[in-house]
């Protein structure tokens, strides 16, 4: 139900997810770095990784699903959570309709959040549903239909407040399939179709309202070092140019100038794979230039790389944090708490941020949580 790991790496099989395992090596140590003011002791009341973590108007963050078994060996979480930064403490959330690792999920404009797809348990295939979270009554509610099962995908909100959902995998095959998600209406309609399939990517909201996606595979290890830019006004996609390598498990952040940052990713299904390299894609010209390089190698940062009201980009997952302005790199970290592969990290009202759950590279969950001020 996750995008690969260090001992257990899950694989797309034909109908199911197995588990393939890699030869472990040790990992280096995290470099060192300048430790940023921190509040760490927080934890939520399970461990999870491959959940996501989204603000709500008042400045709860809701936590939801994941994987809630070490190894990822079991059935995803069908729980959530709310933290409160006024107290620091996380409280009991209502259930979601079905467990759901791997999921997304969107804060939509009115304040609600839209949770699409993922997958329910390990051999199990994606999901066809989707639900939508109401902080008004504190309840999970089925909304839509979902074209296909899907999972892996991506979800960007776009300014007239619809969701693209974008790629992804169902199960056997990995999709070009994208759908636009309406909440005035609580309805799903076909979107154009990507340029070629897509999973375990990234996507970002452009300054101009455009959608860029760049990365991952089109199928089962065979990564791809395209990009591709979605035009709401037209419901069109275009080539963006191409990465400087194939690679997935990377994220995309959106920047003040208009372009995005390419974070990280995996050149191979192998942890030695991992990056530490960053992109920048300027609109302009179309084109993907070099950035600067991280603190440390990361993958596996779906819902762990975000962009600031100030316009700087936080980047965590593995040992610490770094934040990205003007072209350059700050590393904050390491921070406290073990490495996180799968976090999912959120933005609070007064500018710190959240760091929660993940694994680590022996597939051991936990759920500790930091909060930080980058």
């Amino acid at each position: 139900m996750l995008r690969g790991s260090f001992a257990a790496c899950l694989i797309l099989a034909t109908g199911a997810l197995t588990v393939g395992c890699t030869s472990g090596t040790p990992q280096p140590p995290p470099p060192p770095a300048v430790t940023a003011p921190a509040q760490a002791g927080l934890a939520m009341a399970v461990p999870r990784a491959s959940h996501t973590a989204t603000p709500l108007p008042g400045g709860r963050v809701l936590i939801v699903g994941g994987c809630v078994v070490d190894h990822c060996d079991g059935p995803a979480g069908a729980d959530s959570e709310l933290f409160d930064p006024t107290t620091g403490r996380f409280t009991p959330g209502a259930p979601l309709s079905v467990p759901r690792a791997g999921h997304t999920a969107t804060a939509l404009t009115d304040g609600r959040v839209l949770v699409v797809g993922g997958f329910s348990g390990e051999r199990l295939p994606p999901l066809a549903s989707a639900e939508v979270y109401d902080p008004a009554t504190g309840r999970f509610e089925p909304t839509g239909a979902v074209s296909v099962r899907r999972a892996e995908h991506t979800a960007t909100r776009l300014r007239d407040g619809r969701v693209l959902i974008a790629g992804g995998a169902n199960g056997t095959n990995v999709l070009a399939a994208a759908e636009l998600y309406d909440p005035a209406t609580g309805r799903f309609s076909a979107a154009a179709a990507l340029p070629g399939p897509r999973s375990i990517h990234g996507a970002a909201l452009l300054a101009d309202g455009r959608v860029l996606v760049a990365g991952g595979q089109s199928a089962r290890g065979t990564l791809v070092d395209t990009a591709a830019i979605y035009d709401p006004a037209t419901d069109s996609w275009r080539d963006a140019g191409r990465l400087d390598t194939p690679k997935y498990k990377l994220a995309v952040a959106p920047l003040p100038d208009g372009g995005a940052l390419v974070v990280g990713g995996q050149t191979a299904d192998d942890p030695q794979a991992r990056l530490a390299r960053t992109e920048r894609f300027d609109p302009r010209s179309g084109t993907f230039r070099p950035g600067p390089q991280m603190s440390e190698p990361r993958y596996k940062i779906s819902e762990s790389v975000v962009a600031l009201a100030d316009g700087r980009v936080v980047i965590a997952g593995g040992y610490g944090v770094d934040t990205y302005a003007d072209g350059s790199l700050r590393a904050l970290g390491p921070v406290p708490g073990p490495e996180r592969q799968f976090p999912a990290v959120a933005a609070l009202p007064d500018g710190r941020i959240l760091i929660t759950g993940g694994y680590d590279d022996r597939t051991f969950l936990t759920a500790t949580a930091v909060v930080i001020q980058p």
